[in-house]
């Protein structure tokens, strides 16, 4: 599979969020709104005050009206699939291969010509 495929989010991934109210938070995809970019993430550990509300019309299915509250819609942008962003976290864990000192580059340098006149 290629690697762009291995990066798409789908539904029912585990994905964490990078940037926004909910920041570094995990979560689980619940649907895709594809017109708009954006994903629905149910996020563990949301109250309802942190969630979005949506006020309701009366209807049969609700003869007074009422509140909905609804899992937050994140930008796909700021959301990661979690296993990707835990190889990530791994790699910057280890340290960096150390480079060459200056002196092996100095002697690679371009002397310029001195043309002596007399």
């Amino acid at each position: 599979m290629s690697t762009k495929k291995e990066k798409r989010i789908r539904k029912d991934d585990e994905v964490y969020i990078l940037a926004g109210e909910h920041a570094e938070r995990t979560g689980k995809v619940m649907r895709l709104l594809r017109e708009t970019d954006r994903v629905e993430v149910e996020i563990e550990g949301l109250d309802d005050n942190e969630k979005i509300i949506k006020h309701q019309r009366r209807s049969q299915e609700f003869p007074n009206g009422t509140k909905l509250y609804l899992n937050p819609t994140l930008h796909v942008s700021n959301v990661m699939k979690q296993s990707r962003w835990d190889e990530r976290q791994k790699s910057k864990a280890k340290p960096a291969p150390e480079q060459k000192s200056s002196e092996s580059s100095g002697d690679k340098t371009k002397k310029s010509k001195v043309i002596e006149s007399e």
